[in-house]
């Protein structure tokens, strides 16, 4: 304790090194820095690093962080180890995304919304993009360049209720899990609601 500590320093005499020991030991310890150019709020801890001309995603994240904001930036390239295990909210729609490797939302069992959207560099995802996700709630892929996707890339997101795929280049959507309802408009009601100026699509995939 800070006590026990002032009795040693001031009842006998220690070399300058050990008391400086000592000392750095009694301090607190250091709340977790915000990332530069980032803004930072405690409650509930969030990180706000959109619109900043990032390239990647910001090094040193607090690990208590719960919601994250990326959104327009220039990230290319997520990577495993990435993130921190307490978020519940992840944005980074409009980046410049073209890769996602296995694994990199593996351990995020929190999560509960993740928005990939307007990432028009985005051509095709791994079939276990998702894996681990069983808290995900709300799953944004819009306005990407998909033209498939694997067919049990959906498997184990059990929590899933909102999936958003328009403005993509589908053509085939196969999903191999138990739902109670996905909805996918034909393509003639697709057409009928382009001549009327309406060009957002949305699939909502209700699960059991």
């Amino acid at each position: 304790s800070w006590l026990g500590i002032r009795r040693i320093l001031y009842s006998d005499p220690c070399p300058a090194s050990a008391c400086l020991l000592l000392l750095l030991l009694a301090l607190p310890p250091a709340a977790p820095s915000c990332p530069m150019l980032c803004t930072c709020y405690s409650s509930p801890p969030t990180v706000s690093c959109q619109a900043n001309n990032f390239s990647s995603v910001p090094l040193s994240l607090p690990p208590s962080t719960q919601r994250l904001f990326l959104q327009n930036n220039l990230i290319r390239t997520l990577r495993p180890g990435t993130f921190g295990p307490n978020l519940l909210t992840l944005w980074l729609f409009s980046n410049n995304l073209s890769t996602i490797y296995p694994g990199t939302f593996r351990h995020l069992q929190a999560l509960e919304e993740l928005d990939l959207g307007d990432n028009r560099h985005l051509r095709s995802l791994e079939p276990d993009t998702f894996q681990g996700l069983e808290r995900l709630q709300s799953l944004h892929l819009y306005r990407c360049q998909l033209s498939s996707l694997p067919g049990n890339i959906f498997r184990g997101l059990v929590s899933l209720q909102y999936l958003y795929l328009q403005e993509n280049s589908l053509l085939h959507l196969q999903v191999k899990q138990r739902v109670k309802r996905c909805y996918t408009l034909t393509q003639p009601e697709k057409e009928a609601l382009k001549a009327k100026g309406v060009t957002a699509i949305v699939i909502y995939c209700y699960y059991y």
